[in-house]
Order: structure tokens, then sequence, then C-alpha cells
């Protein structure tokens, strides 16, 4: 008689795993279950490509997403994602992905995924963890947006807990946390992200990356997007900020396609 009273029913949590690896010959592993793909498109370009697909849509509490990729005996690899990953609104729990890179020696692997975009009551535990030898070079961005400005969306509340761990032959060189956990999420401060609800981070582990600094920095800045670059021990890191995702995603595929001397892979511009 009363809704009230009824046990709420348990929701089906979505869960996949896709899988990549290659050697200097090409393709060495594929792997995937569940709502996580791997496509590997033809490219015409000396990188080979490899796009991870989540077929569920988005992720909410509860969801288990893995995906990983790893390169050996000199091989280069550009991972992308086939769109924005999107993080609704959570009932209980939390989505959960995790990324894991692995590079040989002499390997190259650019892990550029396209935006995630966090919802109003969206909560995500999201890792990045890198295994690379010392000769290894890396290329990695994580890209976030808070809210829907096309919905009229300000995000309010939401939970994230996104973390990045790199090793280089046995040692931990580069750990960053971004966290949040409140009911009121403060954008607004200059400490935090000074009004603006579109961020990025991009790491370059590699033998030159400091020598690359000032190459960079000559790329910077763009319009409507704070941008800035720095270099210790080998890795060069770069933080942007834009008051919404477009902005962000120009800056991003400009200051990338530079950097890199070649084009992002074919979904970035579809």
């Amino acid at each position: 008689m009363f809704d009230a009273s009824l046990p709420s029913e348990n929701m089906q949590r979505a869960k996949g795993c896709a899988e990549v690896g290659f050697g200097a010959r090409g393709l060495k592993h594929l792997y995937q279950s569940g709502c996580s793909k791997a496509l590997l498109p033809k490219n015409f370009q000396p990188t080979p490509e490899a796009v991870f697909i989540n077929t569920s849509g988005g992720a909410t509490g509860g969801d288990r997403l893995n995906y990983s990729a790893w390169v050996k005996d000199g091989a280069r690899l550009d991972v992308t994602t086939q769109a924005a990953e999107r993080i609704y609104r959570a009932t209980t729990g939390e989505a959960v992905i995790t990324n894991t890179l692995t590079l040989g020696e002499n390997c190259q692997m650019d892990w550029v995924p396209q935006e995630t975009i966090l919802f109003e009551n969206s909560a995500l535990k999201r890792q990045l963890n890198v295994t690379m030898a010392e000769s290894a070079s890396l290329l990695a961005l994580e890209t976030l947006v808070l809210g829907r400005k096309a919905m009229g969306e300000i995000l309010h509340s939401a939970s994230l807990s996104d973390q990045w761990r790199i090793r280089r032959g046995d040692r931990l060189i580069y750990a960053d946390a971004l966290r949040f956990n409140a009911p009121d999420v403060q954008t607004q401060s200059t400490a935090t992200l000074n009004g603006n609800r579109a961020l990025a981070t991009i790491v370059i582990v590699a033998p030159d990356a400091e020598d690359r600094l000032q190459f960079a920095r000559s790329l910077l800045p763009f319009p409507d997007v704070e941008a800035a670059a720095s270099a210790w021990s080998g890795i060069l890191t770069l933080r942007f900020l834009a008051p919404d995702a477009q902005p962000l995603r120009n800056a991003l595929i400009s200051f990338l396609t530079q950097f890199r001397g070649r084009d992002l892979p074919r979904v970035w511009h579809m």
C-alpha cells in the first residue's frame, strides 16, 4: 500500500574490461568483456591507434570499468576513447574506472582519452596507474568537465577521487590526486577552480621531457583558457583551466597536435 515500505531493487550494474598490447610488429594482445570494447582503426600512420569504448553510454554508482594498454619491444601506440565519458547521477555507491598503462624499453605511448563529464549528484573514483621503463616515453592526458553548460546545469553536489601514479623503473616518480566529496562543490575560489568548470592535466615523462619545456610554453596561451607548464626530474606537466568544455577542447587539440607533431586520433574530430 505504501511505496516507501517496499524494499529497493538492486539495479543492474555495468562491468567491463578491455585490454590491448602491441609489440614491434603490431598487435600482440586483445581482450574485451562486458560493456568495455577496444577498436583498432586503420590510420595509415607510423603509430597505431587503440580506441576504448564503453557501450553502456556512461557510468553510474556501482559500475566497474577497467582499461589496460601495454607496449614492448620499442613499439609505439596512441590510446584514446570513442567519446566523452559521462558520469551520471548515482543513487548508491560510485563508478570506478581503472586505467593501467605499461611501457617497455624504448617504447612510446600517448594516452589521450576524451573528456569525462560529471553530472549533478554523480560519484566517480578514477585511477591512472603507469609502469614504464627508464628509456620509455609517455604522454598522458586527463580532462574533467563539471556539469553540462548546454543543459544549464551547475554542479552543486558530486563526489570525485581522481588519482595518478606513475612508476619509472622501480621508483614512484609522479603522484597526483584530485578529490572532493561535498554537497556544495567549491569552484569559485582562486585556490580551487576560480569559477572555471573544465580542467585538464597533461604529464609527459621522457628522457627529453625537461628539454621540451620552452617549446611547450611557446604554444601557450589560448583564448578563454588559462594554462601553465613546469618541468623537473624528467617530467613535464601542464595544467589547463577553462569556463567550459569547448574552449578547453579546442586548446587541447591545438596544443597536442603541435606538441606531438601529428594529428590526434580521428575520433577526436568526429
